[in-house]
């Protein structure tokens, strides 16, 4: 039970990380959580054994990590909107173009 403790740890931490990164940082909460509480087991399970808990903390380490990267990534990012006008003229003249291409064509049966 604590080998397959610090495997999921370990796997759930490392997802973590890799969302924690990437754009969907609001995700990396749930592995993140899942990292802490089968580190909790592996560790507990360790204690009892008397075995060693390097690898267990480098579980916590990693999910750590992910966390602080996470909740800093959600309060200082700021979502921007950019000037719609001139998204608004490109599309008219997209439209436009198309309308023009579309009058050239000759369709014959």
């Amino acid at each position: 039970m604590r080998k397959a403790s610090i495997i999921l740890g370990l796997i759930f931490a490392i997802i973590a990380v890799i969302l924690a990164v990437l754009p969907l940082y609001k995700l990396s909460f749930i592995p993140a959580a899942l990292a802490f509480v089968f580190g909790l087991i592996a560790f507990l399970k360790a204690k009892k054994e008397t075995q060693s808990t390097h690898l267990i903390q480098v579980i916590f380490l990693l999910t750590i990590i992910s966390l602080a990267l996470a909740t800093y990534k959600a309060i200082f990012s700021v979502s921007e909107v950019g000037d719609t006008k001139e998204l608004e003229q490109t599309e008219q003249k997209r439209k436009e173009e198309a309308k023009e291409e579309l009058e050239d064509l000759i369709i014959t049966d």
